[in-house]
């Protein structure tokens, strides 16, 4: 092109239009394909733990922000006051707060 012959156009009004294009032609792809950016992740399914049965190493292996020591208080909560059955319930756990149960709620089963 003419454009890129000219002596005021630098290396960074090259580089940029490079990445434009660049950007266009991957967007276009997912399109004709019929998928969108980070669709994949959506397909991948979690992994799921039923409060109410799982030992603790399953519980801190599928909870994020569940170590050993949280899950087993967790189970020793369990034992001694019966089956979980909704979020507010584990939360009654000293250490699991609404913010570890929001992150985990698609992990949780209480069946």
């Amino acid at each position: 092109m003419k454009i890129f012959d000219t002596p005021t156009c630098s290396a960074l009004v090259k580089s940029l239009l490079f990445g434009l294009l660049l950007s266009v032609s991957w967007a276009s792809l997912g399109q004709e394909n019929g998928s969108t950016f980070g669709s994949e992740s959506n397909a991948i399914e979690t992994e799921q733990v039923n409060i109410n049965q799982a030992d603790a190493a399953t519980i801190a292996r599928i909870l994020d922000g569940i170590g050993m020591s949280r899950a087993e208080a967790i189970v020793t909560y369990r034992n001694t006051y019966g089956d979980f059955t909704s979020t507010e319930d584990l939360m009654m756990v000293k250490g699991v707060g609404e913010v570890t149960v929001r992150n985990n709620e698609n992990r949780i089963r209480f069946d």
